[in-house]
């Protein structure tokens, strides 16, 4: 399934095979990650829409463990083979959560969420509520905010603040890309330096001029030229921009959700040795 080779290419670690001990659910001490957003569909595997929760709730997915120091891991559920999963299930999901809002949109709501249960996929999307600040589109929130930082949102350019961006994009086009239109151009800052991403969603291409595609590639511009950094190479792959976070250590990370016919997953990249990389690629669900 195509969600599961950047996991190989990158070395993520995983959950141990079936045949072996199931995985511990992380303790009281670890804080767990979790995806919000006010698009109803953002967690669901396969193609999505853009239909909006009810007022003052959000679809909410756990995502990943992560440390003060910004080391990322799994959660105890590896999608696609179960393995784990059914403890998580009866150890985690069942029990109503309270996360805090880390991210910019949203920063220092509190997300309650009640219990849920798995999908035949081993997805665990579930619904929430959430009080104390506005959430514009989607956020990240963690079961303690402690060591978390104020960040900055990945800002969505409009259409003439991009104009000279779209322009260096052209010469990517040619045979490699297809149109310009309907790209979603966001100016980021990680860790001292500016990035942009461009995406083009499925929701943006649901009624395409003729070799429209999805569009996911993260960059930078420089003497009139964008230098490409990062690029999905998936055909099928709907990766969505959700926030950024940063630590109180100084790392910051941009946290994306991906998804494709048969699975929904989510990729954390970020800095390391002053260069962008995909830092995880886990979480979600997959049939």
């Amino acid at each position: 399934m195509s969600r599961m080779w950047p996991w190989l290419l990158l070395g993520i670690a995983v959950t141990a095979v079936a045949q072996q001990p199931e995985p511990p659910i992380p303790d009281d001490g670890n804080v767990i990650l979790a995806a919000v957003s006010r698009y109803e569909s953002m967690f669901a595997g396969g193609i999505g829409s853009s239909k909006w929760t009810g007022r003052g709730t959000v679809a909410v997915e756990p995502l990943a463990n992560i440390t003060p120091s910004g080391d990322w891991s799994s959660l105890p559920c590896t999608s696609g083979t179960g393995n784990g999963c059914r403890k998580f299930e009866r150890e985690y999901l069942s029990k109503p959560h309270v996360y805090t809002v880390v991210s910019a949109d949203g920063k220092g709501a509190t997300v309650h969420t009640a219990p849920t249960t798995l999908s035949e996929c081993y997805g665990y999307q579930g619904a929430g509520t959430y009080s104390g600040a506005s959430i514009r589109s989607s956020a990240i929130a963690a079961s303690s905010a402690d060591f978390f930082a104020d960040s900055t949102s990945p800002r969505l350019l409009k259409r003439e603040e991009g104009a000279a961006l779209r322009k260096a994009l052209a010469a990517l086009i040619p045979k490699r890309l297809d149109t310009t239109e309907r790209l979603g151009i966001f100016a980021m800052r990680l860790e001292g330096q500016d990035f942009y991403v461009v995406q083009r969603t499925f929701i943006d291409v649901a009624t395409p001029e003729q070799g429209a595609r999805l569009v996911f590639f993260i960059g930078t511009v420089g003497q009139g030229r964008f230098h490409m950094l990062y690029r999905n190479h998936e055909d099928d792959q709907d990766e969505r921009v959700l926030e950024t976070i940063r630590l109180k250590s100084g790392r910051d990370f941009l946290v994306t959700s991906v998804s494709d016919p048969e699975s929904q997953f989510f990729r954390v990249y970020g800095i390391r040795g002053g260069h962008l990389v995909l830092i995880y690629s886990g979480g979600g669900s997959s049939c």
